[in-house]
């Protein structure tokens, strides 16, 4: 659950400051700290349970396993700018590309530091390579 709590206060850290910057926008219902609260607590906080859970113990497949997330965040993204929910104002997608691989990178290195990484202490749950 850890997991997940980080990675929505990285993505509120992240948005905030954006949004403060007036790189981009999001058009939403539920608003929570400028950001959507389905957003935060639906899909990223998922994902950063998951992530945390299942990260692997070899470097190298950390690297590819932040490139895949990187990559369906991506195209996540794209998907929300097309339905009009997020809006870029001085910002492009390049960019973003950019900010998710530092933001992941991050999150694994606090994972690992903090021990959240199941198949590490070898509980039930986690990805054992």
């Amino acid at each position: 659950m850890w997991g997940g709590v980080i990675a929505s206060m990285l993505q509120i850290l992240v948005d905030t400051g954006a949004m403060k910057l007036n790189l981009y926008r999001v058009e939403t219902l539920i608003p929570f700290l400028g950001s959507s609260i389905s957003f935060t607590f639906g899909v990223v906080f998922t994902i950063g349970i998951l992530f945390a859970q299942t990260l692997p113990g070899s470097r190298l497949l950390q690297a590819l396993n932040i490139i895949v997330i990187v990559a369906l965040f991506s195209a996540e993204e794209y998907l929300y700018i097309k339905i009009g929910v997020l809006e870029y104002l001085n910002w492009n997608h390049l960019a973003s590309i950019f900010i998710n691989l530092l933001v992941f990178t991050s999150f694994s290195w606090l994972v690992t530091v903090l021990d959240l990484n199941c198949a590490r202490r070898g509980a039930r749950g986690g990805l054992k390579l």
